[in-house]
């Protein structure tokens, strides 16, 4: 993971507090052949004995020697059961079957076994979708598990399942008691070891009353009102860094807003929104992790940073007009503003000092073991509302000529398991968000936990991480999942890479296999896009008099103009 990317660190910090506690599970085992009650009990595995692909063959010592995931056999709780076909590592699985016509489809389950002490673990994320003609899908429900995959459950198997009076339909309206389709994809990610038994599609044979074709277009997050009109985001950090890596100038911010060319010149519009955050502070406190977490000093410090005279976003004020005295304004509108979107720091746990956020005297506590999770939750609540409350005082105080907040950017990468109430505090926080007429942002890491519940929690505009580009020896293909996943979520995409493609040819092609992937995706056009660039890599690139290096920079601006060919 890249140095800012932080889920795993929050996990291990959560577990080390004795926040997060075993969770028991009921037995989910289903039996071969099933009736969720929607149609009189005559329902039956429609499934059982059909045909099916897979992405990626099953590896050894859990081989699928051919339709075991259709053969009506569940396993027992022994990982060493050969009903158990096993997935290591590597991309998400898709498993698509063929049901040999269309059928009344009510419930379509999918059987995982966890054991975390043998790295077994349940998947993050699992997508059920149908489809006519096995090409147009319609996802009918994407579910992650019960607990965090590190917690161990007992008895330790779990059911991933799609019900259709329960969940619904996608186009039916209320009346749906079925889907009506002849194919069948359950799609999941894996981590280490995935251990799957059978997939049963419970329905009837033909068309019965009340089952619906699903149709639902998958697409990515498309620019507009969402996303504050902004198309590609432009990720600028601004804590602490040795060396002042983290001060923004006028002189620096230019070649982001806008392409320059040698001279430094600006020829036209670039990125057409940025957004400010920070990671650590100069006491070297996280602002996106529980593990050394940050305190109210520290935010303060933030905020006194990001609104200083002259400070990071004076110079960004000062910098949108040189341009615009160049260039216009950005869109070629006469009134419109330059779109900023500033951080939320994540309010850490534990924390035994917060300062007196409401003005009554008392200190803030947010270590649960302490004082309870309830309680805990209440104090991250008044740290979050006086955060945002301060970061409005300043900017309205500011009154920036050519700049405009278009919202809130939430810090942390993924969503903390249950027991933390971390799902209610990002739902308070949209809430105060949205109340102050702003737009929510957030950018998941890959497999981040409960990713795909974006909509739920309340955000707005959504970029995906691939995580292709921070390790050698990352597979290709991480790049078509991450997409996949983005399409079918309706989130946008985030492109990657840092200050390495300046100096590493090999780091530089996985550079241009972002841009390649943009269009051999289909994301390079009408498609959310935010940008992490290290810290000023596109900077230094501009700079360059070495032709590679700045090619980088010019391959860049025809990306985002749509003129980039691979």
């Amino acid at each position: 993971m890249k140095f800012r990317r932080i889920g795993s660190y929050l996990l291990s910090a959560l577990l080390l507090t004795g926040i997060l506690q075993p969770v028991a599970q009921a037995d989910s085992s289903q039996p071969q052949l099933a009736s969720n009650g929607n149609n009189g009990g005559n329902e039956m595995n429609v499934a059982l004995g059909k045909p099916y692909t897979v992405s990626e063959p099953a590896n050894d010592p859990y081989p699928d020697t051919g339709g075991e995931l259709t053969d009506g056999v569940l396993a027992s709780d022994d990982p060493a059961d050969e009903a158990w076909t096993g997935f290591y590592k590597g991309s998400s699985r898709v498993i698509t079957i063929d049901l040999g016509s269309d059928q009344s489809v009510s419930s379509i389950r999918a059987n995982f076994l966890q054991i975390p002490s043998a790295k077994i673990q349940y998947p993050n994320a699992v997508s059920i979708y149908t489809s006519k003609n096995g090409k147009d899908w319609t996802a009918l429900k994407h579910a992650g598990p019960p607990v965090a995959f590190w917690i161990g459950v007992n008895p330790p198997r779990y059911t991933f399942e799609w019900d259709a009076v329960k969940d619904g339909v996608p186009g039916g309206g209320d009346k749906s008691s079925a889907a009506f389709s002849r194919y069948v994809k359950v799609r999941f990610t894996t981590k280490e070891w995935v251990l799957l038994d059978e997939i049963q599609v419970i329905g009837q044979d033909g068309h019965i009353k009340g089952a619906t074709v699903p149709h639902e277009k998958e697409q990515y997050l498309q620019p507009g009102a969402q996303t504050g009109g902004i198309s590609n985001l432009a990720l600028l950090y601004n804590g602490h860094y040795n060396k002042g890596l983290g001060d923004w100038t006028t002189e620096k911010l230019i070649p982001y807003l806008a392409h320059v060319d040698q001279n430094g010149t600006p020829t036209d519009w670039l990125f057409d929104g940025i957004l400010y955050l920070g990671l650590s502070s100069p006491a070297g406190r996280s602002f996106a992790m529980s593990f050394n977490g940050s305190n109210w000093d520290d935010w303060k410090w933030y905020l006194d940073k990001t609104f200083a005279t002259d400070g990071d976003l004076d110079a960004l004020n000062v910098a949108v007009g040189e341009v615009m005295k160049e260039l216009g304004k950005p869109g070629g509108k006469s009134t419109e503003k330059y779109p900023v979107v500033l951080m939320v720091p994540y309010p850490a746990e534990p924390q035994a000092n917060f300062g007196d956020v409401d003005g009554d005297g008392i200190t803030e506590n947010f270590n649960a073991s302490q004082v309870g999770a309830d309680a805990s939750l209440a104090s991250k609540k008044k740290a979050v509302d006086w955060y945002i409350d301060q970061l409005i005082q300043r900017w309205d105080a500011k009154g920036y000529d050519n700049l405009n907040l278009a919202g809130l950017y939430w810090l942390n990468e993924e969503v903390a398991p249950d027991g933390t109430n971390d799902a209610q505090l990002i739902k308070h926080a949209s809430n105060i968000v949205h109340d102050n007429d702003l737009l929510f942002y957030w950018i998941p890491h890959l497999r981040g936990y409960q990713f795909f519940t974006w909509k739920e929690l309340g955000f707005d505009a959504v970029a995906y991480q691939p995580n292709y580009f921070f390790q050698a020896d990352s597979p290709l293909d991480r790049i078509r999942d991450a997409a996949d996943w983005a399409k079918s979520l309706g989130m946008g995409m985030e492109m990657e890479f840092d200050e390495r493609i300046l100096t590493d040819a090999n780091f530089r092609q996985k550079y241009y296999d972002y841009l390649n992937g943009a269009i051999q995706f289909d994301y390079a056009k009408d498609t959310f896009r935010a940008y992490y660039q290290g810290n000023d890599t596109l900077l230094q690139a501009a700079r360059s008099d070495e032709p590679a290096v700045r090619a980088t920079y010019d391959d860049m601006y025809k990306f985002i103009k749509g003129k980039y060919r691979p």
